[in-house]
């Protein structure tokens, strides 16, 4: 699954999902961040920022969610028909 970055071009990022961690920023909850396992604290990517803290842990779900399916159809567990590569990109804040 491809991961992208609520911004727009010419910021946008594109990353594996498998192969970093993103979360929540525990020092500005508003805000979801990336960094790869072994990048540590100097590799870390803003990948969405919403006006208030629900409105990320929402988008965060959203990730959670769209994952689980990639993963359900990844493992033959689900019937997929279309383009095989999942993408998720981080919603705008007016969108949540």
């Amino acid at each position: 699954m491809r991961v992208i970055s609520q911004k727009g071009m010419p910021v946008m990022t594109d990353i594996p999902y498998e192969k970093v961690v993103i979360s929540q920023s525990m020092i500005e909850p508003n805000k979801i961040v990336a960094w790869d396992f072994f990048g540590g604290e100097d590799n870390i990517i803003l990948m969405a920022e919403y006006s208030a803290p629900e409105k990320a842990e929402k988008a965060m779900q959203k990730l959670h969610d769209d994952y689980a399916y990639a993963w359900k159809i990844e493992h033959g567990l689900q019937t997929y028909y279309g383009d095989e590569s999942i993408v998720f990109r981080f919603p705008q804040d007016a969108e949540l």
